[in-house]
């Protein structure tokens, strides 16, 4: 999160890395695509278990949202912020059901904490629904800033109610507290960003069984990482409660580093058997929270790196790398001493943006535009000419701060817009890293 003096630091970085403002310059009809750039970022958790409602079933929605992603202001002795979050659920044919819109508001007791990346805001709701397709919309909007990040999600909400055998989905929960009735609370976590494993983590879900029967359920799972390697498996006995059981087990944290996994459960009761899986990532809390994989950011920073750097970073051994990598964004830090290194920061929120607005047959951040973008920023100005007839589709990128402009043209008609400007080395040198 970022005190209003920050901007000092965030005024140098845009003269010294030709970080386009967002501002009045952008201010034509054809900018609009380029509003979510610079956003807070957060992270979001949809967990469908069953509803006590009949006919329906339950989705929970977390939201995480680390401190230095919003501005505080100073109030006497503290550092307040408030977000406003906004939910919007939609069938298969795009007719809102449901929605909330609620604002939340924090205090840090220092600058500092206002600045940290360990510290966050975890918010949530829940809401009953009938079992079905639907795409949720979820907006955070920091209400000093009045910036607002959107993320879409397309979830299928299962009918638990009608099957002989069930599981809900896997919830990552902390401080778990437990009773002569089995689970009686727990502090829920966000899966896609998980940060503190020091503080013991739990695997949450609940089973549903039809069966009259008082039998025991045969419980496995395994963790495997983003190679698709097994890094942790285990199973047990579990008998059965009632017809919805409430169950969990600890995360095995020695055997996890940082990355993204994958957990996959299987429950079974006599010939039956059901299964789920979920996604997590463990990160790294000195680093943007857009970036989950370090081989994957390692090679995003080819269009940056010179020849040398990016020898030394390929030739890293996997326990070199991400020394190689922290190495690499220091000597590009623009406020030494301070706990964020703004470039860095902003490189990655690009790319993110890339991935989202200018992804098609590869992602976005390998695409030509998203290049560019990730490069130079936001463009001054765009001439859109997407309907010509004598032309197919092209658009040209004005930079008036570095006098360049770049021409994209959509040669096969398929939304895929390639760099015709002249080659890479001709304009290479315009970077300042």
């Amino acid at each position: 999160m970022k005190h209003k003096t920050r901007l000092t630091y965030k005024l140098t970085l845009v003269i010294l890395c030709l970080l386009i403002s967002n501002g009045s310059i952008l201010g034509q009809a054809d900018m609009n695509r380029f509003r979510g750039s610079g956003m807070p970022v957060f992270h979001c958790d949809v967990v469908n278990v069953d509803s006590p409602q009949p006919e329906m079933s339950r989705l929970f929605i977390y939201i995480k949202i680390a401190f230095d992603e919003l501005q505080f202001l100073r109030e006497d002795s503290l550092f307040r912020a408030k977000y406003e979050v906004s939910v919007v659920i939609a069938d298969k044919k795009n007719f809102q059901v449901d929605g909330k819109v609620w604002e939340e508001e924090l205090t840090a007791k220092s600058y500092q904490q206002t600045n940290s990346r360990s510290q966050y805001s975890l918010t949530y709701e829940k809401f009953d629904l009938p079992p079905g397709d639907y795409k949720i919309s979820i907006g955070l909007t920091d209400q000093e800033t009045k910036k607002t990040r959107t993320a879409k999600i397309k979830v299928n909400v299962e009918n638990f109610k009608k099957k002989k055998l069930a599981v809900s989905e896997i919830t990552f929960v902390r401080n778990l507290q437990t009773d002569s009735l089995g689970v009686k609370s727990f502090s829920p976590e966000v899966a896609d960003y998980i940060i503190d494993l020091t503080n013991k983590l739990y695997m949450y879900f609940e089973i549903y069984s039809q069966s009259d029967k008082d039998e025991t359920f045969d419980i496995s799972y395994e963790i495997k990482n983003a190679k698709g390697k097994q890094v942790y498996k285990n199973k047990y006995k579990r008998r059965k409660d009632a017809r919805r059981t409430l169950e969990y087990f600890p995360l095995s944290n020695s055997e996890l580093s940082q990355g993204p996994y994958v957990m996959k459960l299987n429950v079974r009761q006599g010939a039956r058997k059901v299964e789920t899986e979920k996604r997590f990532v463990i990160r790294w809390a000195d680093m943007p929270s857009t970036i989950s994989d370090i081989d994957l950011a390692i090679r995003q920073l080819k269009y940056i790196a010179n020849k040398q750097e990016w020898k030394k970073l390929k030739k890293a051994s996997s326990d070199e790398k991400l020394d190689k990598f922290k190495e690499f964004w220091k000597k590009r830090d623009p406020s030494p001493g301070t706990p964020a290194n703004e470039w860095m920061d902003e490189y990655y929120n690009r790319i993110a943006y890339s991935n989202v607005n200018f992804s098609g047959f590869r992602d976005g951040w390998k695409s030509d535009m998203g290049m560019i973008f990730i490069i130079f920023g936001p463009p001054s100005d765009i001439d859109r000419h997407p309907f010509d007839s004598e032309s197919k589709p092209y658009e040209i990128w004005y930079y008036y701060t570095i006098n360049r402009q770049f021409l994209f043209m959509d040669e096969t008609g398929f939304g895929e817009y390639r760099l015709l400007t002249t080659s890479w080395e001709d304009w290479r040198s315009l970077i300042r890293h």
